[in-house]
């Protein structure tokens, strides 16, 4: 009979055990391996989370419990130590009193040398002679039952008291534990709700995404690859009406963007000028400017004795002032369509036609021109006012056919212009007054319609065999103050000098 039940029992096993094999599935998805792991490895880590979160948070309140308890014991401790010795019992009433009158505080008690209680409140633990011998602060934990039956777990904290080195009694503090242990228990369950929260919502989203991801996650790990690899030109040509097309999407702009991002970064470490890098950047597939014969009009404005001005000034304000000015100058540059090409110095060079076509760019160098002229007297009123150096500007201004194109190394070039008329241009400057406007016969003759300016010297130039006649700009026509003067407001309006446009010098 137990022969015949053994083998009833193990054909039983073996038919609930095939049953079980024909249960499971003979392929398990991805996406379900994937779900499993990523939950196990969630809720292990949000199991660890919270079981780290609940340790702290309990460590943390008891520190804070024992941290107070030490601190209002040595603080009763030093208070109590010359009442005791004075056998003043009216002070030590008083400082019992109104310890007791925190709601942290279940009782305070002060002590003689000799262990008899000199003044209390509250309740008072049973202590041993022992506690009173020891130098250092001792935490004793007890227990007291309520009216309602149930213990209520205290912490007594004894401190000596001192005077001049002198033990003279001992103070106790007592605290209740059970609000600790109590804070400390809903902190753990509170962690302990969120933490299993927390597992099922991941456990949930981490299977709905295995599913989502399983398939098409190979090919952004190729693609990432490449990118890694600096293959900036990778995209991925796939097609998804979903969430992982968007993803699709959002890398290959990422692509895009890093690629423009790497053109950018060349462009910029061989281009300084604002402008000419926003000409650059609207056409990357042609990156490098070409050389070019223009005709254009060039402008230099120097700040004269600088030199000795920097002497008495601090390095910083040296700095400051020719950021204050450069920021000017460049603000007004934009507003007659030119370019700031550099800043040497203290000194600006500004080109007019350039980098735009502009009919009209020497009368804008020249507009530009009386415009810096006037920007500076106004300030100089100021300077005057706080006491300040005046900054006064020369200016040269010339016409003429010069080279447009790139100047330097490969590792490091700029686009400028040079040619005969630049380097009078800068002859000009060099020659001019301060507060005064040089140019030449030929550009007076093209705008005298529309300036106004009086003859000057004759200027012997080296490698040419007659001099030219230079004139002195006083102003431009009536007819175009409007505007000079609606230029004027803008460059000295405070949105206008929050953001100069910047532009590196080369000395």
């Amino acid at each position: 009979m137990i022969t015949k039940a053994k083998a009833k029992l193990r054909h039983a096993a073996s038919g609930l055990q095939a049953c079980v094999i024909r249960l499971l599935p003979r392929h398990v998805p991805i996406a379900f391996k994937l779900a499993l792991v990523m939950t196990l490895l969630l809720v292990l880590g949000m199991a660890s989370l919270g079981l780290f979160i609940s340790d702290n948070q309990n460590q943390l309140i008891r520190t804070q419990l024992h941290d107070f308890g030490n601190t209002m014991a040595q603080q009763l401790a030093k208070l109590a130590s010359e009442p005791i010795l004075s056998e003043n019992n009216l002070n030590l009433r008083m400082l019992t009193t109104n310890l007791g009158q925190d709601e942290k505080i279940l009782g305070a008690g002060i002590y003689a040398h000799n262990g008899e209680l000199l003044s209390s409140t509250g309740i008072q633990p049973r202590l041993s002679n022992t506690f009173f011998e020891s130098a250092e602060v001792i935490a004793s934990p007890w227990f007291r039952h309520t009216a309602d039956g149930s213990a209520e777990r205290l912490i007594s904290f004894i401190a000596p008291a001192n005077y001049q080195g002198v033990r003279v009694g001992s103070v106790v503090v007592t605290l209740s534990a059970s609000q600790m242990d109590q804070a400390a228990a809903s902190a753990r369950n509170a962690i302990v709700y969120a933490t299993l929260a927390m597992t099922v919502l991941a456990s949930l989203l981490a299977y709905w995404l295995s599913r989502r991801l399983s398939l098409p996650i190979h090919h952004l790990m190729e693609a990432t690859r490449a990118i890694d690899r600096g293959d900036l030109a990778i995209r991925i040509d796939q097609r998804r009406n979903d969430e992982i097309g968007f993803l699709f999407e959002g890398f290959n702009n990422m692509a895009a963007g890093l690629l423009k991002k790497s053109q950018v970064e060349q462009v910029f470490s061989r281009y300084v000028s604002k402008s000419v890098a926003d000409k650059v950047l609207a056409n990357l597939d042609e990156v490098r400017l070409v050389d070019r014969p223009i005709e254009a009009t060039v402008l230099f404005a120097d700040i004269t004795g600088f030199t000795a001005m920097s002497e008495q000034l601090q390095p910083s304000q040296v700095s400051e002032l020719l950021n204050e000015y450069f920021s000017y100058i460049s603000r007004a540059c934009s507003l007659y369509h030119g370019v700031v090409d550099k800043f040497i110095g203290d000194c600006a060079m500004l080109v007019f036609g350039v980098l735009e076509d502009d009919t009209d760019h020497a009368f804008n160098a020249v507009s530009c021109a009386v415009l810096i002229q006037q920007l500076a007297a106004q300030l100089n009123e100021q300077r005057r006012a706080d006491g300040r150096p005046e900054v006064h500007f020369r200016i040269g201004i010339n016409c003429g056919a010069m080279l447009a194109g790139n100047l330097g190394s490969d590792e490091r070039m700029e686009y400028t212009v040079v040619g005969d008329a630049v380097n009078l241009a800068s002859r000009l400057c060099s020659e001019a007054e301060p507060d005064q406007i040089i140019i030449r016969q030929q550009l007076f003759t093209m705008l005298q319609p529309r300036i106004i300016a009086h003859a000057g010297q004759t200027l012997p130039i080296r490698g040419k065999s007659a001099p030219i006649q230079i004139y002195s700009v006083e102003n431009i026509h009536s007819s175009d103050h409007p505007l000079l003067e609606a230029n004027l407001r803008k460059v000295l309006s405070p949105q206008a000098t929050q953001s100069p446009q910047r532009a590196v010098g080369h000395a």
